[in-house]
């Protein structure tokens, strides 16, 4: 029995990588990844505790800018530094930059996000999604968990679009995914108090993300974040493998995830508005309910290929001249916002 059971998950771990492996050429061919090649990928994972993305990773072509600059939102002052940031996101899975973001751009995103409107997350017995409708933001009196805006109206704010383009994160994006980066996902949302209701649907129960091969997070806070509002909590460590408690696709108990990995390594990263983390939300991590107030976050992803879950690319706006330099100059890793 023993001996058919191991020959059935290998027949299984076969099928699988097959699949991954023909979405790769589906990728190649049409730009989009077969859902069921997806699907594998997921099932690779679980089964292999993490280890086929890292082949995969390793396999995936090393292709470098040269001329990158490292000056920008981060405050990086020379290749000594950046090393030392991604040396401490590959030990530990996050880094909290002490550069913040200067207050006319805070100032500049949270006006503009406050007269926005935008989704809400719907949560009732018939299930969960995003409104049709678009409101903008009510802190007294918040109707969801999470207000989303997408990311063609991410793209009007000139702020954002600094970020955006910013080429320290383009650096650090690079070093760690160990090739040319591409923009993967922008996006931004306002959280608030909601009694518990919809934690699982606003992502606030711990998980980890899977809609790429390799991919690293960008999080600034629009707003103060403490332990009350809503502060990204995130496993140490746990980016690199798992322990087979947890070892599923799925959302876990607070409790479960502590048994495993013990209080002192489940971290709230709470700062000032301003603060900046780069994290791979590859490990374990959740945005803890909020208590009080409002949380406003942004949010940009990069990843070493687009294998994975489909988004649909997005129009360039107007852009600064700067920017538009830019753009050209590193459209490779911007190709999913079409011109």
């Amino acid at each position: 029995m023993r001996i058919r059971s191991t020959l059935q998950k290998l027949s299984i771990l076969v099928r699988d990588a097959k699949m991954v492996y023909k979405g790769f050429k589906t990728l190649k061919q049409t730009k989009r990844t077969p859902d069921q090649s997806y699907y594998s990928m997921r099932n690779l994972f679980i089964s292999t505790n993490g280890r086929s993305n890292d082949i995969i990773s390793s396999l995936i072509s090393r292709k470098y800018y040269q001329d990158l600059d490292i000056n920008g939102v981060l405050g990086i002052k020379d290749q000594h530094q950046l090393d030392q940031i991604v040396n401490d996101i590959a030990q530990n899975g996050f880094h909290v930059f002490k550069q913040k973001l200067p207050d006319h751009m805070i100032d500049s995103i949270y006006a503009y996000a406050k007269s926005t409107s935008c989704r809400y997350l719907t949560v009732g017995d018939l299930g969960s999604g995003y409104s049709d409708e678009t409101i903008t933001f009510n802190e007294v009196n918040p109707i969801s968990p999470r207000y989303e805006f997408t990311q063609q109206q991410i793209l009007e704010c000139e702020e954002l679009q600094t970020l955006i383009f910013d080429p320290a994160i383009l650096s650090v994006a690079q070093q760690y995914l160990k090739t040319k980066p591409f923009l993967d996902l922008i996006a931004m949302w306002w959280s608030a108090p909601f009694h518990g209701v919809g934690k699982s649907e606003a992502a606030q129960m711990y998980h980890f993300d899977l809609d790429r091969i390799k991919f690293l997070k960008f999080f600034f806070y629009i707003t103060d974040v403490d332990s009350n509002t809503g502060p990204h909590c995130y496993v140490r460590k746990s980016h690199k493998r798992l322990p087979s408690s947890l070892l599923k696709d799925g959302r876990l108990t607070d409790a479960e995830v502590e048994n495993a990995f013990g209080k002192d390594n489940m971290l709230e990263l709470c700062g000032k508005k301003g603060s900046i983390l780069a994290v791979d939300t590859r490990g374990l991590h959740k945005g803890k309910d909020l208590v009080v107030g409002k949380r406003l976050l942004f949010q940009i992803e990069f990843a070493n290929c687009m294998f994975g879950q489909y988004y649909p690319p997005f129009k360039k706006p107007i852009l600064k001249p700067e920017l538009e330099k830019q753009f050209e100059k590193y459209k490779y890793s911007y190709q999913e916002i079409m011109s």
